[in-house]
């Protein structure tokens, strides 16, 4: 006699691809940011205990939801989703490009409850200037930017200046349409972010992960500089992992690794945005020691940092900054600091963060 196998329809809970994809993008928006005294937090119990947080939304069954979240991370690793950082142990995570377009796009929709119409791109279209046919002034050539000379400025500058020709003497010419931006955003990663409670670091990270999003649909280019004792390019597959740390406030090399970045970008337009809650109290000397000073504004630090923001003057850069504070030492530096960069600071919170960097952004065009 055949044995009779009843069939169990799967449970609708079931943690499908998609669902666990979906679950670990919103976690990745909701991971706890603060150091403890020990140093950073594990990626792997902070992705945890996001994953059970968002399971228990869901689910609103605390057993249950820690399994799901146990069975979530562990779908994550194996299907290669979440990979461990190579020479950092098992403390360090790193998103595959799938689960990173997830949680953008999530930060995006979050963050920006509107969004601009999406650039048609560059190509030529009927009534519409663009690279294809050149019609803006003459200016100097940048170096890593294709060669579209204007052979007339560019032997005047020869002519008038004489001897061999050099890249100096280089001039071209670009059309509206092909112009793009390069975006650095600097985020301030120091302990202040984070003191006290308070959640600034949060919506600054999910920032960066909106702007990811957004300035690659755009075609624009974006760098996300974390800046604390030292400064750092964070790469994209990592930037939901970013951390506060226990440490100062180094603006001024955020600003001249902004400096570094930009130079090398070959942009029409090209953009600073510094989101801070404190004023400087650090700089990296010649010989490569930090010089720290947390008490008032120093002389010292203060005329490095400004410094730094006249380059990115001199660079064409046009520099933003966001103040996620009130502290009267702190306003008056930032405003100084956007009057020798000739930019703008803007108050707000760290609510308003988002809403208050598209605007800017939109704005722009």
């Amino acid at each position: 006699m055949d044995r009779v196998v009843r069939y169990a329809p799967p449970s609708p809970r079931a943690l499908d691809g998609a669902r666990a994809l979906a679950l670990a993008a919103e976690a990745l928006l909701e991971l706890e940011d603060a150091p403890t005294f020990a140093g950073l937090l594990d990626d792997e119990e902070r992705l945890r205990d996001a994953l059970e947080r968002v399971a228990e939304r869901r689910s609103g069954e605390g057993e249950e939801a820690a399994a799901l979240a146990q069975e979530a991370l562990e779908r994550l690793l194996g299907e290669g989703w979440v990979e461990r950082v190579e020479g950092a142990g098992s403390l360090r995570l790193a998103t595959s490009p799938a689960l990173l377009t997830a949680a953008t796009r999530r930060a995006l929709e979050r963050l920006f409850p509107r969004t601009p119409p999406r650039d048609p791109g560059p190509w030529p279209r009927p009534g519409v200037e663009g690279p294809h046919e050149p019609h803006g002034p003459a200016r100097p050539w940048r170096w890593g930017e294709p060669l579209n000379l204007d052979a007339g400025a560019t032997l005047k500058s020869w002519i008038l200046r004489g001897g061999d020709l050099r890249s100096g003497d280089l001039h071209v010419r670009e059309g509206e349409g092909g112009r793009r931006a390069a975006v650095a955003l600097l985020l301030d990663c120091s302990h202040s972010m984070v003191l006290y409670g308070a959640d600034r670091f949060g919506p600054a990270r999910r920032l960066a992960l909106a702007l990811e999003h957004w300035t690659l649909s755009r075609g624009d280019e974006l760098a996300v500089i974390c800046f604390h004792d030292r400064a750092k390019l964070v790469p994209p597959r990592q930037l939901p992992f970013l951390q506060a740390q226990p440490s100062h406030t180094n603006t001024a090399a955020a600003l001249a690794r902004a400096h570094r970045w930009l130079c090398r970008r070959a942009a029409g337009d090209r953009l600073v945005l510094l989101v801070t809650d404190g004023r400087p109290t650090a700089i990296e000397l010649a010989d490569g020691v930090l010089y720290k000073n947390a008490w008032g504004l120093d002389e010292r630090i203060v005329r490095a940092t400004l410094a730094q923001a006249a380059r990115l003057r001199r660079l064409g850069a046009r520099l933003e900054v966001y103040m996620l504070g009130d502290e009267p030492e702190m306003v008056a530096f930032t405003h100084e600091l956007a009057r020798v960069a000739r930019g703008r600071a803007v108050a707000t919170t760290p609510q308003a963060l988002g809403w208050r960097v598209w605007s800017s952004l939109a704005a722009a065009g």
